[in-house]
């Protein structure tokens, strides 16, 4: 039979057939001029396609074919456990479409992506109990704030480390952390002289109630916080979000006190290697 014949009879493309030719998968047809494919092409076709739709790569076939010593049985236990783990992404997929779908407010003529990000729930409880307590002044950063959060919130070791530190969240630790959203709201109309003084005192007042490490655990300064500080696009993302020189200077006095407490925490040979660009604003 002809190569259009052998490809209507499998339910396959002429050009299918000559890929699997180029492959090494099926044999040309012996001789000169017009192939001609018989029984075994067709079977074997037949096989090939069978495999490829149970989730075997050509690769794989191939391997089976050039190898007899390949067992098909193993090719194919691989083949399920990609499978197993696809089907796995997609039913987390379908749990995330059906968040976004229930979520979801049409025709409120606002941004569409509008919280579509997901928020782990005690960061989102921190989020509602300190917003309504800011002054309208205050607001438009701190909106900004939780914007850039969201982007943190891809790091998954940002989330788990401040879900922790939100624990048994006191109310004065709320009016603590309230004062400092005030404070950087205010620091754009200050003098840097008096930015800093101020910027200063607050930290230490912090300090004096949240401890020595901020309320985090001692662990986490040389694992989950070293590393966020240290990631890519981190520093750039301050940068971008908050450009107003008062703002920097609030952000590099806050990195140079966490600098300063990892040190407590690492090697002195080590901190030097790993904090030299956490504060480069």
């Amino acid at each position: 039979m002809r190569i259009k014949e052998l490809a209507d009879l499998v339910g396959v493309t002429p050009r299918t057939i000559r890929h699997y030719h180029h492959e090494g998968l099926l044999p040309v047809p012996p001789g000169d001029g017009v192939r001609d494919y018989g029984l075994d092409h067709a079977v074997r076709l037949v096989c090939i396609r069978h495999l490829t739709e149970s989730g075997l790569s050509l690769s794989a076939i191939r391997g089976v074919v050039d190898d007899p010593s390949m067992s098909l049985a193993d090719e194919l236990a691989v083949a399920e456990e990609a499978i197993d783990k696809e089907m796995v992404a997609l039913a987390r997929q379908k749990k995330r479409l059906r968040q976004l779908r229930d979520q979801a407010d049409p025709g409120t003529g606002s941004d569409p992506l509008a919280d579509v990000i997901p928020v782990p729930s005690r960061i989102a409880w921190f989020y509602e109990q300190v917003g309504p307590r800011l002054p309208d002044a205050a607001l438009p950063l701190f909106e900004q704030e939780r914007r850039a959060m969201e982007v943190f919130f891809r790091y998954p070791p940002l989330a788990r480390l401040l879900e922790d530190w939100l624990q048994d969240f006191s109310p004065e630790r709320i009016d603590a952390t309230v004062a400092i959203y005030e404070l950087f709201a205010r620091v754009p109309d200050m003098p840097a002289a008096e930015t800093e003084e101020a910027i200063r005192g607050q930290l230490a007042a912090f300090r004096s109630l949240f401890g020595p490490n901020w309320g985090f655990r001692k662990s986490a300064w040389s694992t989950s916080i070293q590393a966020t500080l240290l990631a890519p696009g981190v520093l750039s993302l301050h940068r971008h979000t908050y450009p107003h020189p008062n703002h920097q200077l609030f952000i590099r006095l806050v990195l140079s006190e966490a600098a300063e407490i990892m040190q407590c925490h690492r090697h002195p040979d080590q901190v030097s290697r790993e904090t030299s660009g956490v504060d480069p604003l």
